[in-house]
């Protein structure tokens, strides 16, 4: 535990101060992702076609802890105009099950969402970011380009396809939380900065545009990820629509992408 905390600046995380990577190119990249399907993805569509953004939905065929999950012309509806991902057949925690279940689960889940949209789907998302090295080659096998994790405090391109990070996920999380999840995903010093300005920030209005500033003025990717049918629990509509009229008068509308238009953009820098 000494070695995890002796990576992490506390005193600069108390006042909010960042520490900056050295060589990005300061250009701002905004991307966002849904998870679960819920018939409540059709309002956050329609909160980022307002303010002019791109999103992917991860969406599971049904899902085994009993939320609703969007019907199938609902689900073709939602594709015409943004990113459609996996999310397995049933919402599966992959761990969960065994190796013939989790292949079933990625593979069926991938075909059936492709007969009810009609096309093929490159994306997908682990339930619950929890995967095995795998689970991540059975992603691999079935024909995905790339595939989303739940790790947070990221800011740079994606390194590795099958392992995309995030920045924050959409939800008031108090900032036990926040630390917990800091030092249980590791790779500290690539999440440092963008960890310490999560902190420095009382409420979560305030952490949401420290953290766009942050990757306005230093270069990188804001990647925001979420629950639909969490924002119930906290006015997390009224919020949200704010902070999109906020991120749009910060990022160029080149830099507005979905989640396979992020990973194309990575494959074409090098990375």
């Amino acid at each position: 535990m000494r070695t995890v905390y002796a990576e992490i600046d506390f005193a600069a995380a108390l006042h909010g101060i960042a520490v900056e990577p050295c060589g990005m190119k300061k250009k701002a990249i905004f991307t966002t992702s849904w998870d679960d399907g819920h018939p409540l993805d059709t309002r956050i569509a329609e909160l980022l076609s307002r303010h002019g953004f791109q999103g992917t939905f991860y969406v599971p065929l049904s899902n085994r802890e009993g939320l609703p999950v969007m019907p199938p012309e609902e689900m073709r509806r939602l594709g015409r105009g943004f990113e459609i991902g996996s999310h397995t057949i049933d919402h599966c925690y992959l761990k969960t099950v065994g190796a013939v279940e989790a292949r079933n689960q990625i593979v069926g889940g991938k075909n059936q969402l492709e007969q009810i949209l009609g096309h093929g789907v490159s994306g997908f998302c682990y339930p619950g970011g929890d995967y095995t090295l795998e689970h991540r080659q059975i992603v691999i096998d079935a024909g995905f380009d790339y595939a989303r994790t739940i790790v947070n405090f990221y800011r740079t391109l994606p390194a590795d396809p099958f392992g995309m990070p995030t920045t924050l996920q959409y939800y008031p999380h108090a900032r036990s939380v926040l630390v917990r999840n800091f030092i249980s995903r590791g790779e500290w010093a690539r999440r440092n900065d963008l960890f310490c300005v999560s902190l420095g920030r009382g409420d979560f209005a305030s952490r949401l545009r420290g953290m766009l500033d942050h990757v306005c003025l230093h270069g990188g990717v804001f990647h925001l990820w979420g629950h639909s049918w969490e924002l119930e629990s906290f006015d997390g509509w009224r919020q949200l629509d704010e902070f999109l009229r906020y991120a749009a008068g910060r990022i160029p509308v080149e830099g507005r992408l979905n989640n396979r238009e992020l990973l194309q953009h990575a494959a074409a820098s090098g990375r």
